[in-house]
């Protein structure tokens, strides 16, 4: 009688991604504010003609990191988990229409960012530094991104002058993986914002 091979417990193995990832940090509006995005995103792109960000795809990046070597992730989970531990649920507000520049992407900025939100990303950007993860060195300036590949300029006024806003309770690490035009966002690990 032959010897049957031992089967591993898949559950307690960990599997180590190869190659790069795009990754970033990123707030995910709850679903009523998702609804007011979209219906913001749909009338902008209408008014602009341009494509509309998908719903399921709205949300604030907090930190971009850009493309990294997989075997860095448990780094950046760190840094993710380091700094949420440490930032309040805070709200979060857009009210402020920007674009289509030369880029041709219109966006919901921040008049006023939150507090919660600036500390956050402080809080990531150094985490990440700590750990020698790439930090990105532009100003950070919180938005939206509605709609893309926008060819008129923006009418005098916004669609909808309301603010969104929606309680920013868990922070994301997200995965972007381009194609067809559009980035497909895969949330690989969240937390909650402890304080």
């Amino acid at each position: 009688m032959q010897a049957r091979p031992r089967l591993r417990n898949i559950r307690s193995m960990t599997v180590v991604p190869t190659g790069r990832l795009r990754l970033f940090f990123a707030l995910w509006p709850d679903p009523p504010a998702r609804q007011l995005l979209a219906d913001i995103a749909t009338a902008v792109a209408r008014d602009r003609d341009g494509r509309a960000t998908p719903p399921a795809a709205l949300h604030v990046t907090v930190a971009f990191l850009g493309s990294v070597e997989a075997g860095l992730l448990p780094l950046v989970e760190a840094a993710g988990a380091a700094a949420a531990s440490t930032t309040q649920p805070f709200t979060a507000t857009f009210d402020l229409p920007g674009g289509p520049g030369r880029s041709g992407i219109a966006w919901l900025g921040c008049t006023e960012p939150s507090a919660g939100l600036i500390t956050l990303h402080g809080l990531l950007a150094a985490a990440l530094a700590a750990r020698g993860l790439p930090v990105e060195p532009r100003a950070y300036r919180p938005h939206v991104t509605l709609a893309r590949d926008c060819t008129r300029p923006a009418p005098g006024e916004a669609p909808d002058g309301s603010p969104v806003s929606w309680l920013a309770d868990r922070l994301a690490l997200v995965a972007s993986t381009p194609g067809g035009g559009t980035s497909t966002y895969r949330t690989l690990h969240g937390w909650p914002l402890a304080g």
